[in-house]
């Protein structure tokens, strides 16, 4: 299952049960830097982007974007492997929670890095089925993972 169609299955109510975490976006908006203009790889609902900068957001999924409220920066329909720039048009490239359903995360990255003079990605190891009990992250904030990763869903 792709990341669109995974999360135009469960992004139903996203907005109603993500909020923005704001030691996430701390953390985020502090990796940005200066930076001023800002693309947001597998953007969601734009949660974390910051207000104070240029974003564009790229997104594959329709529901996703649907969600996106009436100020959140401007957003194309996209994916990470294949980003419709060209090389450096960007400050910085972000991606929060989205590399795992990405199809080719390599491929992904190295088109940010191509668009972007910097970088920053925020995520978390799928792979180790006991972090979603331990790590704050899962238990705190995105509790259903546990749920999604036990049903065989990345």
């Amino acid at each position: 299952m792709s990341g669109a169609q995974l999360y135009d299955t469960i992004g139903a109510t996203y907005t109603v049960t993500r909020r923005t975490e704001p030691r996430i976006a701390a953390r985020i908006w502090a990796a940005l830097g200066d930076a001023r203009t800002i693309l947001n790889v597998g953007a969601g609902t734009g949660s974390y982007e910051p207000s104070d900068r240029h974003v564009l957001a790229v997104e594959p999924s329709a529901l996703m974007r649907s969600q996106r409220l009436p100020d959140a920066a401007p957003c194309l329909v996209g994916s990470a492997e294949s980003l419709p720039f060209d090389d450096q048009s960007f400050d910085a490239a972000m991606a929060v929670s989205s590399v795992h359903h990405w199809q080719d995360p390599i491929a992904g990255l190295r088109e940010m890095r191509r668009v972007a003079r910097r970088v920053v990605v925020f995520t978390h190891d799928t792979s180790d089925t006991g972090w979603r009990h331990r790590f704050w992250l899962t238990r705190d904030y995105l509790p259903e993972v546990a749920d999604l990763l036990s049903a065989g869903l990345r």
